[in-house]
């Protein structure tokens, strides 16, 4: 009997098994037949095959995976190899041609998935050589001389001066960028020599990290204090890839009827546009400018047919683009009293992590940590797109310093509608909350120099500790009909140190008349300094390019007015600026300024004059450049630079379509405001060539390696005898430009411009031109000795008929 049950019982699990393996064969094992059919839906081919199933009985069968894939959607939720019948589908017909093996259906509305297409900027991306990024060795050294003076008017007065040389050297090579910065002369806080910063940095562009050593400052969020420190970073800089969207673009959707092609209007400025298949699509990534507003969508069909649409749209800078990562880690001794002494460092030991990471769209995660000796602190934070309800925020942290647990939480909101901005934000510290930079902070601070301190240098100590409140609003609103615009801002400030600040502004501005804009701003303080003010002024543009402004101000401490008139400071080769201005009422004061600005370096000297002293100030600014192609004196380099080597000198040299300026001597010009590997398109005037050198290239891109150069040389310019020939028919009239003409001795064929000039790049001893004319022919001849001008001018000759 047991025998029995025992055999029962293995021959139970044998059936079992094989009704498992019956269930675990595919689909059409069942009966099931697969086919690849061609997929069309509501009349329109979607250029897809799709792997149908048939039943014995007709029916047919997909994938959940698969109906996605065609555009169809499929009811309820579920994994994607489920199988669904398409006639449990909603409002979805279908016929088979089995001969053409091709599926056609048709979908209710609400039926199709939309498509997405990653729009595409006017008439399509523009795809662009990939050129490599500079490798190369060089020094730059900014400096900025500065003297000041002021006397009083009786004979015991003592005269103030202060003289500084400020400097910015930086030693660029492909492994990295050592540099440091200082101060010599007179500073705020000392007399003799001030060191700013020093570090060595290296940037992997393909990573967009920077990893420095040495002096830095701290990665932050809204909700944390940065520090200045001395020791190791890594961060990502989002700033180094221009080709990488960092932030969610906003997407529109519409549908089409039969395949069309898509525009989308952003102010009347078209932002992108997109061919598209019929039914219904999703535009993603577009180009749009600001947070907010309505985008126009245009479908316009093959027949001609438009459809206009409008939606509006709603982003963010604040949020991460899905799978973006943002992060710094730092680690090393906070930096005291920077600018005011060159090493005090604390005896601390730091570290700080911050994070943000873009979950999805609409969804950012934001992280931070640090801990110092007896600190330990943290917190986790989110930024969330609600649409057109705005951008929220909010984050929570905790400390723990000498036992005693302390916490912070802040909330902030932000909405643009209409052109009216909103924000509102708030924070709070509860217990003893601490961070790295109230505990490391120096308690004592550092003595002024007698001389400043005599003339009224000073330093505000307040409390290094966490605000316990910090509150603000603000409310920014365009008065369209006006031409004008009212902004509302209320802060409230809670410090540690009881001393609190109770802000409100007001100010209204307004354009009248094309060219007046005038203002009225009002403020307060209502906390512990009880101050109020208002200030009302006018300017407007004089001539072409002279700015006059003038102002009103009455406050508890005095009165005062304004006028001020400028003509500021140009971007041209050789510029120069000047300012006039005077102030009377309270602390009345008066002076005069003028700079100049030349390929070399910026100028600048004043005078002031007031009610007890009379002074003025002198200042010279620009940089010495050092590389293996020479050693040049440039304006201010701030960032990257290209050096042009046209080989000819007075050769006017643009960037990005703008003159920077001239060639020198050496035919060679320094380029600054280059962006570190951001592509730079760098161009010559062909027009300002001498006579005797043509240019086979006349623009080029590069892309300057971390804070270094890039080099563009020319070479192809050289000395050869070249020729501008003005050619004329028989009848004395200048041929139709673009008429081509061909040389008889190199067979090169040029083109006949404006004026009947044609450019021959290279000439000979005798030289003939060819110039067909429907059957017949006419020809010109011309020497080497006939040139004329530094521009090799020859003419006008006479073409005739052999």
């Amino acid at each position: 009997m047991f025998k029995g049950r025992c055999r029962a019982a293995r021959l139970f699990r044998a059936a079992a098994f094989l009704l498992a393996c019956i269930f675990a064969l595919p689909v059409h094992a069942a009966g099931m037949q697969p086919l690849q059919l061609e997929i069309f839906i509501d009349g329109s081919p979607t250029n897809l095959i799709a792997e149908i199933f048939r039943g014995p009985d007709g029916r047919m069968s997909a994938k959940r995976s698969e109906l996605r894939e065609i555009g169809v959607a499929a009811p309820g939720t579920g994994k994607e190899n489920d199988v669904i019948g398409l006639e449990s589908i909603p409002g979805l017909g279908m016929r088979y041609d089995e001969a053409g093996q091709k599926l056609h259906l048709t979908l209710a509305s609400g039926g199709r998935l939309a498509k997405v297409y990653a729009a595409e900027t006017d008439n399509g991306h523009v795809v662009r050589e990939k050129i490599d990024i500079a490798r190369e060795y060089g020094n730059v050294l900014n400096y900025n001389v500065f003297g000041t003076m002021a006397r009083g008017y009786n004979k015991n007065a003592k005269t103030y001066s202060t003289g500084t040389l400020s400097f910015d050297n930086r030693t660029f090579t492909p492994y990295g960028v050592l540099q440091g910065s200082g101060i010599a002369g007179t500073t705020l806080g000392k007399e003799g020599f001030l060191r700013l910063e020093t570090s060595y940095s290296y940037a992997h562009r393909d990573s967009s990290t920077i990893g420095t050593l040495g002096d830095g400052i701290s990665g932050g969020l809204n909700w944390t204090r940065p520090i200045r420190f001395g020791g190791a970073q890594i961060s990502r800089q989002l700033g180094l890839r221009s080709d990488i969207i960092t932030a969610p673009l906003p997407s529109v959707s519409g549908s089409a009827a039969v395949p069309s092609t898509v525009d989308v209007y952003v102010d009347n400025v078209r932002v992108a546009r997109q061919e598209v298949g019929a039914g219904p699509f999703q535009l993603s990534n577009l180009p749009v400018p600001g947070e907010s507003g309505t985008a126009r969508i245009v479908v316009r069909d093959v027949t001609g047919k438009e459809t206009v649409t409008s939606m509006p749209f709603f982003t963010s800078a604040k949020l991460l683009a899905p799978g973006q990562f943002d992060f710094s880690v730092d680690a090393g001794k906070p930096r005291h009293n920077y600018a005011l002494e060159s090493f005090d460092y604390s005896k601390q030991v730091m570290g700080m992590s911050t994070a943000r990471y873009g979950l999805t769209e609409k969804l950012s995660l934001e992280g931070h940590a640090e801990a110092t000796n007896r600190l330990l602190g943290g917190g986790i934070g989110a930024v969330f797109s609600a649409g057109p309800f705005g951008v929220l925020s909010g984050a929570g942290a905790a400390s723990w310093h000498r036992k005693s647990p302390g916490g912070l939480v802040h909330a902030s909101w932000q909405l643009t509608l209409r052109g009216v901005f909103l924000g509102a934000s708030t924070q709070r510290t509860l217990g003893k909350y601490e961070d790295v930079a109230s505990v490391t902070a120096k308690k004592i601070p550092t003595q002024l120099s007698d001389n400043l301190a005599d003339s009224g240098f000073y330093v505000l100590q307040r409390s290094p500790r966490v605000a316990k409140a910090v509150d603000r609003l603000t409310i920014g609103m365009p008065i369209d009909r006006l031409n004008a615009s009212l902004s509302l801002s209320l802060a409230n400030i809670q410090r540690a140190d009881h001393d609190t600040s109770r802000l409100i502004t007001a100010t209204y501005t307004q354009t009248f008349a094309k060219k007046y804009n005038a203002f009225i701003n009002a403020y307060g303080d209502f906390g512990n300094k009880r101050e109020a003010g208002l200030t009302a002024g006018l300017s407007f543009v004089l001539g072409d390019d002279m700015i006059v402004s003038s102002s009103a101000t009455g406050a508890r401490d005095g009165r005062s007015a304004q006028i001020d008139i400028a003509r500021p400071l140009g971007q041209k080769e050789h510029d120069y600026g000047w300012r006039l201005y005077d102030s009377e009422g309270t602390n009345a004061q008066r002076g005069a300024s003028a700079s100049y600005r030349n390929p070399w370096s910026k100028a600048a000297a004043g005078i002031r004059q007031d009610s007890g002293t009379m002074g003025g100030f002198g200042e010279l600014d620009g940089a010495i450049v050092t590389t293996p192609a020479g050693v040049f004196a440039a304006r201010r380099i701030n960032d990257a630079f290209a050096i042009v080597d046209v080989g000819a000198p007075g050769v006017e040299v643009l960037h990005e379509n703008r003159v920077v300026g001239r060639t020198d001597w050496r035919g060679m010009i320094v380029v600054p405001d280059l962006q570190s590997f951001q592509r730079s398109k760098i161009a010559i005037s062909p027009e300002t060539m001498p006579g005797e050198r043509h240019a086979s290239l006349t623009e080029t891109d590069i892309m300057p390696g971390f804070r270094g150069s890039a080099s563009v040389s020319i070479k192809s310019i050289a000395a050869q005898d070249t020729a501008s020939v003005e050619l004329r028919d028989a009848k004395g009239e200048h041929f139709q430009a673009g008429t081509r003409v061909t040389m008889a001795e190199t067979g090169h064929t040029f083109t006949i411009g404006y004026g009947g000039l044609t450019y021959i790049p290279e000439i000979g001893n005798e030289n003939t031109l060819v110039l067909q004319q429907g059957l017949s022919e006419c020809r010109v001849r011309f020497t080497r000795a006939d040139r004329s001008g530094p521009k090799g001018l020859i003419g006008p000759l006479t073409c005739k008929v052999p």
